[in-house]
């Protein structure tokens, strides 16, 4: 069902796409801080040990000392032995059925006294309430005289949070760019925000400074796909504070797949790390999330390097692209390096980013040279890992036109105060976008219809000649709601279509601005008699290219609702509605959360409120 929407309810949700002059940053919510736990357990071994097969060895069972570890269990290992035998564990959730024993890999970031040996950090499932280690040594023995483990349950991060760690580092790049003609740093999640149990500045030890001169590139060696990337990272702070020794995490910055930068070591710009050997001095630290052994980093995850390294690179005068003398090591290394290019043996940071490091120097200073960096998000949601063909996007850069200015009507221009926008698709064709609105940090526009799905780049011409460029992914649908404010959370952009028995329609607004609070305020929804019929309707961009409506979910403060439409607003460009019938066990809710998710893919939360 597809109603006709009057002008005057939709001119406020046009005004906030086509004239946001300031981007609204949203601030971080520190409520439902994660709770960190960690035990402890110290194991010496003599006769106990039981051999099962000639130069094999196993421990006994030893239970997990955590309850009900969330989101997952992580266990940092470190033992003594007399030879460098190989450690391999397994895990049970009942002692009975086990899993296949996984080898240990040592963990080369950690600078072990002889004979002492830090494995990487292990992830297990949740459930998990045991685990068992062997011992294969080609000595006759098993000379293992000591192990200590750490039990790690780094705490879940609630979905909300996760939402807005996804989506800060857009959010904020735009004003990042304005703040000098360097390359722009990155927007990074800061220790505060993704939960570390110091806070922000470390209680564990005392803070040094360095002079970077190399950059140096690492992966974590452990989970490659996860959903709460913050906990994994709270994970490795633990491991390196509690079994490695060490006053802080080793990385100055750590990448998840989805692109996000999180601040690491504590100190700010220029603190000296622990990640390269025991020669840390005159370097920066960079890990990406996960094993990269066999299998590529992200796109979105190597975007982000890229960046994070072309702006400290700029920031220092570094020539991304040539070997200098590396002078805490003594060596003469590339001023990009992998962690192997240290005096430690490590395959770190795996092959398959270790092969793309030459590629890397030249991309880093291609980035610094002169093309200056754009990033389109959804004009909806802020987020930019996917847009969609007939979306509105929002582009921030600098200097992108001459002065603010806005389009006079329909049909929308594809040149506004001389700036322009050209998609070119995975297929290479170039297609001029229609615009919305251009100043020299933003400009609002639509994404063709006929755009090919794929990778595909934005670059955007200035009246002086000046090319900004960037890169997105073309998906299908891309789905973002709009929020009251034009800040991509908070009260929903929507309406409530009330149709009487009679027959009688009319519109309520479920929020007004506070003139007193300076913010918008909730109007909570009365549902009224059991006689009327009220929707929901969500004004968002990114998905009237859908496939079957059954594949549209919508919960309204955990309730499951049906769509019955998704699609264009009539005579409004780019701007699409979702339909949803609401429940009647809603009344009395109070402020609840709206989650959609289209073909699988979920917009950002909104919220709404009932009587």
């Amino acid at each position: 069902m597809r109603w006709k929407i009057g002008f005057r309810f939709l001119a406020g949700i046009l005004k906030l796409v086509t004239i946001c002059l300031i981007m609204i940053c949203p601030t971080f919510a520190q409520s439902d801080k994660p709770s960190v736990r960690n035990k402890e357990i110290e194991l010496g071994f003599g006769a106990e040990l039981q051999q099962i097969a000639p130069g094999g060895w196993t421990t006994g069972v030893i239970p997990v000392p955590i309850d009900a570890p969330e989101p997952f269990l992580a266990l940092g290992v470190k033992w003594l032995s007399e030879s460098a035998a190989m450690i391999s564990f397994r895990s049970s959730t009942d002692g009975l059925n086990w899993s296949v024993w996984v080898k240990l890999n040592l963990d080369n970031h950690a600078e072990d006294s002889p004979g002492e040996y830090t494995g990487s950090l292990v992830f297990l499932d949740r459930e998990s309430r045991y685990v068992q280690f062997k011992i294969d040594s080609e000595t006759g023995q098993p000379g293992l005289k000591k192990m200590k483990l750490n039990f790690i349950s780094p705490g879940a991060t609630t979905r909300q949070m996760q939402d807005q760690l996804q989506n800060k580092m857009f959010e904020e790049l735009a004003a990042d760019q304005m703040q000098s003609n360097k390359y722009p740093k990155p927007s990074v999640v800061t220790r505060t925000e993704w939960g570390c149990p110091d806070g922000q500045v470390t209680t564990h030890g005392t803070l040094g400074y360095t002079t970077v001169t190399h950059l140096i590139v690492h992966h974590t060696a452990d989970v490659n796909t996860h959903k709460d990337w913050a906990a994994v990272v709270r994970s490795i702070w633990n491991f390196h504070i509690f079994s490695n020794g060490w006053s802080d995490v080793g990385y100055n910055y750590l990448i998840d797949p989805n692109g996000v930068i999180y601040e690491g070591r504590s100190g700010g710009d220029n603190v000296t790390g622990a990640h390269f050997s025991g020669v840390n001095s005159g370097t920066m630290g960079v890990s990406l999330l996960g094993t990269f052994t066999d299998v590529k980093p992200t796109p979105k995850a190597l975007t982000s390097l890229r960046k994070l390294l072309a702006w400290k690179a700029d920031q220092r005068n570094i020539d991304p692209t040539i070997r200098t003398l590396h002078s805490a090591s003594n060596t003469v290394i590339n001023t990009v390096s992998g962690h192997r290019d240290g005096p430690a043996p490590t395959e770190c940071p795996g092959n398959m980013v270790y092969t793309l490091l030459p590629s890397l120097r030249t991309e880093v200073k291609n980035l610094i040279a002169g093309i200056s960096p754009v990033v389109g998000v959804s004009a909806a949601s802020y987020k930019a890992d996917q847009l969609a063909p007939g979306s509105i996007v929002a582009a921030y850069g600098t200097e992108m036109a001459s002065s603010a200015e806005t389009a006079p009507g329909l049909p929308l221009p594809k040149s506004l105060g001389d700036t322009s926008v050209i998609i070119r698709d995975s297929s290479g064709k170039e297609i001029t976008a229609p615009l919305f609105f251009v100043s020299s940090g933003q400009i609002n526009f639509l994404i063709p219809e006929d755009v090919s799905t794929g990778q595909a780049s934005i670059q955007v011409v200035a009246p002086d000649g000046r090319i900004s460029s960037g890169t997105t992914m073309i998906s299908q649908t891309a789905p973002g709601l709009f929020s009251a404010d034009a800040s991509g959370k908070g009260i929903a952009a929507a309406l409530v279509l009330r149709i009487r028995p009679d027959g009688s329609q009319n519109y309520e607004q479920v929020s007004r601005f506070d003139d007193a609070q300076k913010k918008f305020i909730h109007l909570p929804i009365d549902l009224g008699p059991e006689s009327d019929q009220v929707f929901l309707v969500a004004f968002g961009t990114g998905f009237r290219f859908r496939s079957a409506l059954g594949n549209i979910s919508a919960m309204v403060g955990g309730t499951a609702l049906v769509a019955e439409y998704a699609g264009p607003v009539a005579d409004y460009v780019g701007l699409d509605q979702l339909n949803l019938r609401l429940s009647r066990t809603l009344i009395g809710r109070g402020d609840v959360i709206l989650e959609v998710s289209v073909d699988g893919k979920a917009a950002n939360m909104v919220t709404l409120a009932f009587k």
